[in-house]
This record gives C-alpha cells, sequence and structure tokens, in this order.
C-alpha cells in the first residue's frame, strides 16, 4: 500500500529512462499548447492595434500606458511561448539534449500561462463576464503537461487560492462562486494525478519493452548461458577483419574447441555443474584470445581466430584452461586448426566447418589434441558435401547399389547359404565407388540416412521379385535400419508398402536394428517392433556387444535373431576370454529363444569353434564378400 501512495503521488526517485520518456511527452505537449497560445497572442496583439487605430480615429486615442497594459500580456506570453516552441521542437528532433533548460522553459511557460489567466480572469469577473481565460490557462498548465503530483497539488492550491483571493479583493466572490471555483480546482488536481499516472504507466511499459528488446538484441549477439559471442557476432566480426586486412602480410586461422567426453561430466556431476564448467571455460578463452575474438559454437564447442603463428599456442593455453577446471572426469580439449588462403576469399561458416572437420578426425585419437585441416580433409569434405547434395539424384540415377553378404548355418557345420545381409555401396560419377564408412555416418548427421535405407529396401524387392519370377530358390535378405530411420519416416508402413508393391513375402525381409538405436525412445520402438512382428517380418538385434546397455536391451526388446558383434572375433586365436565370453552369449540367448548369428568370421578356426559353442549362423569374409551379385557361399 506505502509503495502504491508514493507512486500516485510522485515520491521516489524515477529511472533516467522514465525521466525522459515524461519529459519527451511534455516537450510534445509544449509544441501544441505554444503553438495555440501564439496564434492566439497573435490575434490578440491584431486585436488591440485595431483598437488603437478605430480609437484614433475616432477621436479618442489610447495613451501609452494603456496600450502596454493591455500589450505588455501578449508580447510576454507570445515571446516565452515562441521560446518554448523553438527549444521543443528542436529538442524532439534530436538537436538538444538538456532537459534542464527545458523544464526550466516549461515553468515559466506555465507561470505566464497562469498569471495571464489570473489577470484576464480577474478582468472578466469584475465585468461580470466568464472566467474564461482563468479555466483555459488552467487546463493548458495542469491538463496538457504531465507534473508530479505533489508539485501539481502545491501548485493548483497557490494558483486557485490567489486567483479567489484577488477576484475576492476586487468584486467579493458569492457561494456560487467559490463552490465552482473548488470544483474545478478539485477536478484539475484528479485530471492532472490521472495524467501523470497514465503517462507514468506507459513509461514504464515503454522501458519494460526497450529493456526486453536490449535483452533480444543480446541474445542475438552473445550466448545467454556463457556471456561470449556467440556464432552471429563472431561471424560478423571474423568478416569485418577479412575485409580490413587487405595487403597487410597477416595470415589468420580459424579454431575449432570441442570439449572431448563433456556428456561424462555432466552425468557424474549434472547439468548445473556441467553449466558453471562451460561458463569458467568460456571466462578462461575470453583471456586467452583477449585481443582477437572467441565465440561459443553450440553446445560444449567453441570458435576462435587468431593469427596462424601463434594458433597453437593458444590451443595449448586453452587445454591448460581445461585442465584446472575438469576435476575427477578426464576432460580433453580437441582443436582443429584451419588456415583460410585469403587470396581466394574467405566464407565463414565454410572455415568454420573445415576447423570443426579437422577437431572431429582426432576426437578418437588418444594423446593428439591438435589437428590441422589439410588437403586430404580438404577432400572428404568436398565429399562429404557432394553426398548431401546428390542423394537425391544417386537414388533415382542408380548410383547406390545394394550389395549382399551371405549368411550361413554354423551350428550343424554344414555352411549352408541361408540368407543374405544388403550392405549399400555408392558408385559415384566424380568420387568413383565409396564404402559405407565414407557417406552413412555424414548421412545420418545430416539426417538424410532414410533416402538411402528406402532406396535399398526398394532394390532388395525388385531382385527378389525377379529371382521369384525367373523360378530361382531365395532366401531371406536382412536389411540395416538406424534410429533415425524410426524417426524420419514409417518404417513399418513402408516395408508393408515396397512388399506389396513387389508382391514380396515379409518372411523374405528381416529387419536388423542396432543395439545403439534402442537407447532412446523405448515406448516408440517397441511400438513399431510389435507392428512389424504382426506383419511376420523377423526381428534382429544387431551389432550386439557393442554398446554399453546389451543385457538391458535383451530384456527391454524381444527379438528373432541376436547378431554377435565382430569385435568379439578380434584377437580371437590369443585370447581366451573371447571364447569364454561367445560362449555365455550363444547359452543366453538360446535361454530367450533367439537364434544366434556372429559376424566378422575370417577363418576355419572361427567357424569351427563357433560351431561347437552351437552358434545357430555365421557370416564374414571366410564365407564371401559383399558383391552385387548374390554369390554362393565359399566351399569350406
Amino acid at each position: 500500500m506505502g509503495e502504491r501512495l508514493r507512486r500516485l503521488w510522485g515520491i521516489g526517485k524515477q529511472s533516467d529512462y522514465v525521466t525522459r520518456f515524461i519529459h519527451s511527452s511534455n516537450m510534445r505537449a509544449a509544441i501544441y499548447m505554444a503553438f495555440i497560445v501564439i496564434c492566439l497572442e497573435i490575434w490578440m496583439v491584431l486585436s488591440l492595434a485595431s483598437n488603437i487605430m478605430e480609437s484614433a480615429a475616432a477621436g479618442k486615442p489610447r495613451d501609452f500606458m494603456w496600450i502596454v497594459n493591455h500589450g505588455a500580456w501578449y508580447v510576454v506570453l507570445l515571446a516565452v511561448a515562441a521560446a518554448v516552441l523553438i527549444h521543443a521542437i528542436r529538442y524532439m528532433r534530436g538537436k538538444t539534449f538538456n532537459m534542464r533548460v527545458g523544464n526550466i522553459l516549461l515553468v515559466v511557460f506555465s507561470v505566464a500561462c497562469l498569471v495571464f489567466g489570473i489577470h484576464f480572469g480577474n478582468n472578466s469577473y469584475v465585468k461580470g463576464d466568464q472566467i474564461l481565460a482563468f479555466v483555459t490557462m488552467t487546463l493548458f498548465v495542469f491538463g496538457m503537461l504531465v507534473w508530479k503530483p505533489v508539485p501539481v497539488f502545491i501548485a493548483s492550491i497557490v494558483t486557485f487560492g490567489g486567483f479567489y483571493l484577488y477576484i475576492d479583493h476586487n468584486l467579493p466572490a458569492n457561494y456560487s462562486l467559490q463552490v465552482n471555483l473548488f470544483t474545478l480546482w478539485i477536478s484539475t488536481v484528479v485530471v492532472a494525478l490521472a495524467a501523470y499516472n497514465q503517462q507514468l504507466s506507459e513509461a514504464h511499459k515503454s522501458e519494460d519493452i526497450k529493456r526486453v528488446n536490449e535483452r533480444l538484441r543480446h541474445i542475438a549477439s552473445f550466448d545467454e548461458l556463457t556471456g561470449m559471442p556467440n556464432m552471429h557476432s563472431f561471424n560478423g566480426a571474423v568478416n569485418v577483419l577479412f575485409e580490413g586486412i587487405g595487403d597487410f602480410d597477416i595470415q589468420y586461422s580459424i579454431l575449432y574447441m570441442d570439449i572431448e567426453h563433456f556428456k561424462a561430466y555432466n552425468d557424474k556431476h549434472g547439468f548445473g555443474a556441467g553449466d558453471c564448467l562451460l561458463q569458467d571455460m568460456a571466462h578462461g578463452l575470453l583471456q586467452i584470445f583477449a585481443d582477437e575474438m572467441v565465440a561459443r559454437f553450440s553446445d560444449d564447442h567453441f570458435v576462435a581466430i587468431c593469427e596462424s603463428r601463434v594458433a597453437e599456442e593458444r590451443a595449448a593455453a586453452a587445454q591448460e584452461v581445461l585442465k584446472g577446471l575438469r576435476g575427477e572426469v578426464r576432460l580433453h580439449l580437441k582443436t582443429g586448426i584451419y588456415k583460410p588462403k585469403m587470396e581466394e576469399g574467405i566464407n565463414v561458416s565454410q572455415a568454420c566447418d573445415k576447423a570443426r572437420y579437422a577437431c572431429n578426425e582426432i576426437k578418437k585419437r588418444p594423446g593428439v589434441f591438435v589437428n590441422y585441416f589439410d588437403n586430404t580433409l580438404d577432400t572428404d569434405v568436398k565429399r562429404r558435401q557432394h553426398i548431401i547434395n546428390n542423394i537425391k539424384r544417386a537414388a533415382s540415377e542408380g548410383w547406390i547399389k545394394a550389395y549382399y553378404q551371405p549368411v550361413v548355418r554354423c551350428a550343424d557345420g554344414s555352411g549352408e547359404l541361408c540368407g543374405y545381409e544388403a550392405l549399400a555401396r555408392w558408385i559415384d560419377p566424380e568420387f568413383g565407388f565409396m564404402p559405407p564408412f565414407a557417406f552413412i555416418e555424414t548421412l545420418e548427421e545430416f539426417r538424410e540416412i532414410d533416402k538411402l535405407d528406402r532406396c535399398i529396401i526398394e532394390q532388395v524387392c525388385m531382385d527378389l521379385r525377379a529371382e521369384l519370377d525367373a523360378g530361382k530358390p531365395v532366401v531371406p535378405v536382412s536389411l540395416n535400419f538406424s534410429r533415425l530411420d524410426f524417426e524420419l519416416y514409417d518404417v513399418p508402413a513402408f516395408l508393408n508398402e515396397m512388399s506389396k508393391k513387389y508382391d514380396i513375402p515379409p518372411t523374405l525381409l528381416d529387419v536388423e536394428i542396432t543395439e545403439s538405436a534402442l537407447t532412446d525412445k523405448l515406448n516408440e520402438l517397441q511400438r513399431n517392433m510389435a507392428r512389424l512382428r504382426d506383419e511376420d517380418y523377423s526381428l534382429w538385434l544387431d551389432d550386439f556387444g557393442s554398446g554399453y546397455s546389451s543385457l538391458n536391451v535383451l530384456k527391454d526388446y524381444q527379438f528373432n535373431v541376436l547378431k554377435i558383434d565382430m569385435v568379439f572375433l578380434r584377437g580371437f586365436e590369443g585370447n581366451p576370454k573371447s571364447k569364454s565370453i561367445l560362449k555365455s552369449i550363444v547359452d543366453l540367448a538360446h535361454q530367450l529363444g533367439m537364434i544366434t548369428l556372429c559376424e566378422g568370421v575370417e577363418t576355419q578356426e572361427q567357424f569351427e569353434f563357433l560351431a561347437s559353442i552351437g552358434c545357430d549362423r555365421a557370416q564374414g569374409y571366410f564365407f564371401g564378400k559383399p558383391d552385387a551379385e548374390k554369390a554362393m557361399p565359399q566351399a569350406l
């Protein structure tokens, strides 16, 4: 309540913005007031001149003091109004920002108007006329201009009290006039209070909007979490730098920095601690690159620009900052460096991408913390861009081919063909034969993998249809699906569409889902898998053992086939633990009612061991490499 009363009566200091807002409002009002007063006073001066001339013509010339007594009021008010008008116009046009002069002029103008109203109101009252001059001037001063309530209250008492005493001295005021004056005074004060609080409310609202806009502008240029420049600011600053260096013999480099294992830090200490680490890291980077430019790229990634001669020095200093912050988690700072060729023109976004690519190349290389973007990586980047730009064309023009690798029976030792796995190969007119690792990861990164997988599914269905029409014996073909497939399109619906289009029974199409695809959105994946089972598709768990939650996957999902990752066969001969683990996995799968398949088989010894532990199926180069033709397994 106390705060409301203080605000109502304008008690307390206002912000500079609110003060200027109200002053600007008064300056606008003063322009209208001064213009009206100037017009009125000019008319009054002309009327006075006409009166003087008419009196002279009638032989009753006015004496000098009479002229001064009447004309001085008009001239003084006219001069003050003109001064106010000139200052207010200059203020609104930004020619002057002196509020003190403006306030002084407004006070002088208001006093002049009120004195004028009192004088001529009294003259009218003595003559028995209405006191319109007084009413008009009080409305002008207290209604159009905005004053703080306390000064208004005091000034209005002085004005109305002075006017009442003045007229009552010349001609005693009757009760009716007293009531009218009192009512007018109350109305004037209320109007002034309402005008002040309305302007104050609008000023605060405008200040809030301004604050929000400033916040938005800040967010547009600075990272909200760390307070350091964001990529919008970085791009702009670097563009200006590259435009300004001209012929100077200075070589600059773009640095892309990535905190390796930051997710592990969040898992151990929580996201709040992770945010604090990023803030501290940002503070350290701002100090290291104090004379250059550094920004937050995204998440735990940062970019910077500096002279090439100190690039590695800056990267090492940034690594030291992280060492002092990481605590128990072994965080490392990986840095990719790209030296743009100034003579070829600079695209900041592409330069950052190249530095990022150089950084990504060493993310899984222990002990390597700095990597330069070179010609080899340049070829990789061009190939990546080519892949993204041409995936649709590659699918439609036959650059993408389905290659088949045989799957054989193992438990009985026969090596008899029982299926194929369909694998994607890209034979490009520009880059030639591209193996899966050259394009699958890129397509997944840019969420375009569905175009590849749908192309392979249709090719497999076409090939199966051709074999069936030719009367050849056919075996099931397994198809690979990633987590993104289930996000980017309706997998069960598309499989049904293709099987109906080419009249392929679902039993000839096996669905391989990688273990890593099962870690997110459990309910949604389970619904999709249930739909596939209902349509008689066989579900395979691919790459079992390559992730960190294998047993949870077996608990939460239902599969027909368990495909054991080839990692267990690496170093098979010299590591007896591998044999024990493989046997345990096969036994566990059988207990859960699943068929087992081990991939990566390359030797007779491996095949015989898998057969001895009851592994149902096997796949690998020992039986045949992927080929465009469905080759039979090599003889055992």
